[in-house]
């Protein structure tokens, strides 16, 4: 049988695999995140390898290989199987959570994988994959695969960059890169203060997870709507964050904080497409001074967001993406990663994942009693911050580098980030 063509990448695909190769070249395992899941019980392991079975065959990317053609890279097909991986949690979580770490840090090749910590009666499921293979709406619509009875009702789509891309004029893609450019040259003004002073030496990834309970999160959600509104909980987040380390005092000191986050291009709820990238970029940017000013650093933000969307800058990052496909990977790294000044853009990665929840069916008949989500980053900046939801809970995840960011000043920031969300000081 002739074997399947190469699938190249889109240019978001692309762009995660620039970031893949910095990570890389830190001496870290490379653009990897990971979705565990608490599960109440065992799910039924034989059923979950039969679906990545069927995964293969079916949707054969997930385990392929990324390989050069030409000046673009493309997914190469190898139809290799992905075997669940069982791991003895013991009985306590904190050494269900150091085996969980350990896997994670691992130097991994494949683009996808998936591992099951027993613990007791019931453990975590862990699911690992390279960010150019999906983003993490794609990895939510895996897991609803991997524990569906209708695996078949899934299908794959083209890329939404592509589809969206192919609508406008040459004239209407001139003038959006025009103005991507114009953006992130204004983003790379300021330079950014960082979480990280000493960046030399071997790192492992650590994680933190604070989650809120059901009245908490709604006060959240509440204080979001107040004062981001139609934008959403992302600027909320970002500009609590913003604060807290502001409060706690950044390590590498600067001229304010600059932190990118994604937009998704997938409908609500939509089904497809399972593997690609389907994200832009934007930026939430403030100086020190008006991270002091609750109210104003609120408004700064969303006056900042509402003049994104009216110039149509968040889109104008798309046919910048589709140009960086011919960039080689350094060259495209420094484009996205360096201010003026030289140092590093990103004072924190972060995405806003969204509903995690899979309801009173659980997964696969199981509840899902606990969520942590992860992910490597380059250094610096050497901290992200992954926020979702499950049952309506807000739950956030700090993955961070150790030693480069500081154990204890992280803790200090999530106890300034927790006081921040719920408005304590004006409560």
């Amino acid at each position: 049988m002739q074997a399947a063509a190469p699938l190249p990448f889109n240019p978001a695909d692309y762009f995660t695999y620039v970031l893949d190769q910095e990570i890389r070249a830190a001496g870290l395992p490379g653009g990897y995140c990971g979705f565990a899941l608490e599960l109440a019980a065992a799910p039924d392991l034989a059923r979950l390898q039969q679906r990545l079975d069927y995964l293969v065959e079916h949707f054969p990317r997930a385990s392929a290989r990324i390989e050069r053609q030409g000046k673009r890279y493309a997914w190469i097909y190898t139809d290799q199987p992905i075997a669940l991986e069982r791991h003895d949690g013991g009985s306590e979580g904190e050494a269900t959570q150091a085996v969980l770490l350990e896997v994670f840090n691992r130097h991994e090749t494949r683009p996808l994988a998936l591992h099951w910590i027993a613990q007791g009666q019931g453990g975590t499921l862990l699911l690992v994959w390279n960010h150019p293979l999906m983003d993490a709406r794609g990895a939510k619509i895996l897991l609803d695969f991997l524990s569906s009875d209708r695996p078949e009702s899934f299908k794959e789509s083209p890329p939404l960059i592509n589809a969206k891309l192919a609508q406008w004029s040459w004239w209407k893609k001139l003038r959006l890169l025009i103005k991507a450019k114009r953006h992130n040259h204004q983003s790379n003004s300021v330079d950014s203060c960082l979480p990280t002073t000493a960046e030399d030496g071997p790192q492992t990834l650590g994680v933190k997870v604070r989650r809120y309970d059901a009245e908490e999160s709604r006060r959240i959600a509440r204080l979001a709507q107040q004062h981001t509104g139609a934008a959403g909980r992302t600027l909320y987040y970002l500009g609590c964050f913003m604060r807290a380390m502001e409060q706690v005092g950044p390590p590498a000191t600067k001229a304010g904080y600059c932190i990118p986050y994604a937009f998704n291009l997938r409908r609500q709820g939509a089904p497809t497409p399972l593997f690609g990238n389907h994200v832009g970029c934007l930026f939430a940017r403030a100086s020190r001074a008006q991270t002091r000013d609750r109210q104003g650093l609120f408004d700064h933000l969303l006056a900042e967001y509402k003049q994104t969307v009216r110039e149509e800058l968040d889109l104008a990052y798309l046919p910048l993406m589709w140009l960086g496909q011919w960039l080689a990977p350094a060259r495209y790294a420094k484009l996205l990663r360096k201010q003026h000044s030289g140092g590093e853009l990103s004072s924190l990665w972060f995405s806003d994942v969204g509903d995690l929840s899979w309801g009173k069916k659980g997964f696969g008949g199981i509840p899902v009693t606990g969520l942590s989500m992860m992910c490597w980053m380059p250094l610096p900046p050497g901290l992200a911050l992954l926020a979702g939801q499950l049952d309506g809970k807000l739950n956030l995840s700090y993955s961070y580098l150790q030693p480069a960011v500081d154990e204890a000043w992280l803790e200090q920031v999530m106890a300034c980030m927790d006081a921040e969300l719920l408005d304590e000081a004006g409560a």
